[in-house]
């Protein structure tokens, strides 16, 4: 069991007073769901490259936000409405222009493994860290790294936002690790053949996917996913048997140019039909949002009710979130607008904060954040709270190398599976800016410019 206290000290540089904050945390269950089993996967090699040292690694980042976070131990992510103010990694000191990031100390950090317990101090100069302070986190190491974004974050790539657990061997896109015609976003698909990821689950033990047919028609599947269940007769490496179907057809065409998501916040299936490349002022296209489980189905019409031309071609034109749908502009410097499913009149220009248009695509969304990756080279964060890009210190996921794509794996809120067309080897990976603990203060702090701050966090083992 673990228990932590939090000290925060301001001190005034100029009369030298220090004003002291002491607090006491919650653990959430972020750590539960990183050490739980998954299966045939979760490589102890990978877990131990990407997690251990634990006290370095698995909580070795630090996140101040601008308001408390709900103390529920199932509050993996914060909400969109929680600004990040400051932020620290464990053994760096921040050598960049940016404001956020403070410093580790060295000297008064301690490993005390007699009375089990690891002490963690961070410091932050005059102009560092300045806002609000209501809520202080302990996170992944590289969570630390201005992990929510900022308005003067400066790209690094040395410390993705997905950090991998396993090498990758069970494969659910590889068309010869499935026994299927199988892929994700990442290439094109063939019309009635391509079957296209889109989630997996535990308690299933499946891997769900989409196949557009001809016409008005689209299917889902589901394969076994040998997470869970093994069979003798089978080689779960490379079969993936179909265990159920559904057909939809919903009175549009699905066979054109399309785009899809599993929206976790919604628990739902949106596929994105467009009747051209590109979808001028007062055109439309159709939102398609089919139930996960219960495969109801409704159907959206959105009207293009903003000033400029939308781009809707290719595989990830569009990201549905949260009742709400992002698509970006036609023409560069290209920007995202977000309509209202259920009001298309309802469009707003999201702000661009430290950057100048969105050059990335959609990947995922975690409650109320949609992050857009520009194949490795640039990673910005969409916040539906505020209408506001802003960038992390990682400029990107996961890799450099191309556009992944990642499924959501139900069951478990922190984890995706990253695939890539249908030759992956990537696997299962755990998003990083996770809160592992929640420490809300009872009253706000205010640091400002003429303050220096610094943060002793205690972590100890009962």
């Amino acid at each position: 069991m673990l228990k932590g206290t939090m000290k925060i000290e301001l001190t005034d540089v100029k009369t030298g007073q220090t004003e002291t904050v002491l607090e006491h945390n919650m653990v959430t269950n972020a750590l539960a769901n990183i050490f739980k089993p998954l299966g045939l996967v979760k490589d102890p090699s990978r877990m131990y490259e990407s997690f251990a040292p634990y006290y370095q690694k698995l909580l070795g980042g630090l996140l101040l936000f601008d308001s408390n976070i709900e103390e529920n131990a199932d509050m993996l992510y914060p909400p969109a409405e929680a600004q990040l103010v400051g932020s620290a990694v464990y053994g760096q000191q921040n050598n960049t222009t940016g404001k956020v990031r403070g410093g580790f100390n060295q000297t008064e950090s301690e490993l005390n493994l007699t009375d089990r317990y690891m002490k963690y101090v961070y410091d932050f100069q005059t102009s560092q860290a300045n806002g609000t302070i209501s809520c202080v986190c302990l996170t992944h190491a590289n969570g630390g790294y201005t992990s929510y974004g900022s308005s003067d974050a400066v790209f690094n790539s040395d410390h993705p936002l997905a950090v991998s657990v396993d090498n990758g061997y069970l494969q659910y896109v590889y068309t010869s690790y499935t026994n299927a015609n199988t892929g994700d976003k990442y290439n094109g698909f063939t019309v009635g053949v391509t079957e296209l990821l889109f989630a997996v689950e535990l308690d299933t033990d499946a891997a769900y996917y989409l196949r557009f047919d001809s016409g008005t028609k689209l299917t889902i599947t589901k394969r076994r996913a040998y997470l869970k269940t093994v069979s003798v007769l089978e080689n779960p490496r490379y079969t993936k048997p179909l265990m159920e179907e559904w057909t939809f057809d919903e009175g549009f065409n699905v066979s054109g140019r399309n785009c899809y998501n599993f929206d976790p916040a919604t628990n739902a299936l949106y596929v994105c039909g467009a009747s051209n490349y590109q979808t001028k002022v007062n055109e439309t296209f159709n939102v398609l949002k089919i139930d996960f489980g219960t495969w109801k189905t409704s159907t959206y019409t959105i009207t293009n009710t903003s000033d400029v031309m939308l781009s809707t071609d290719g595989m990830r034109y569009a990201y549905v979130h949260d009742g709400f749908v992002y698509v970006k502009s036609y023409n560069s410097p290209y920007h995202v607008y977000k309509f209202e499913l259920t009001n298309s009149a309802n469009v707003v220009k999201l702000k661009e904060t430290g950057m100048s248009g969105i050059p990335g695509l959609p990947e995922f969304a975690i409650n109320g954040r949609i992050y857009y990756d520009d194949n490795g080279s640039d990673l910005y964060i969409a916040d539906s709270a505020t209408n506001e890009f802003l960038k992390p210190e990682s400029n990107r996921l996961y890799s450099s190398n191309r556009h992944y794509c990642y499924a959501p794996v139900l069951g478990n809120p922190m984890l995706y599976f990253i695939s890539c067309g249908n030759y992956t080897t990537i696997g299962f990976a755990v998003i990083s800016n996770y809160l592992a603990t929640i420490n809300n203060l009872s009253e706000p702090v205010t640091k400002t410019a003429d303050k220096t701050m610094k943060i002793t966090y205690i972590i100890q083992e009962q």
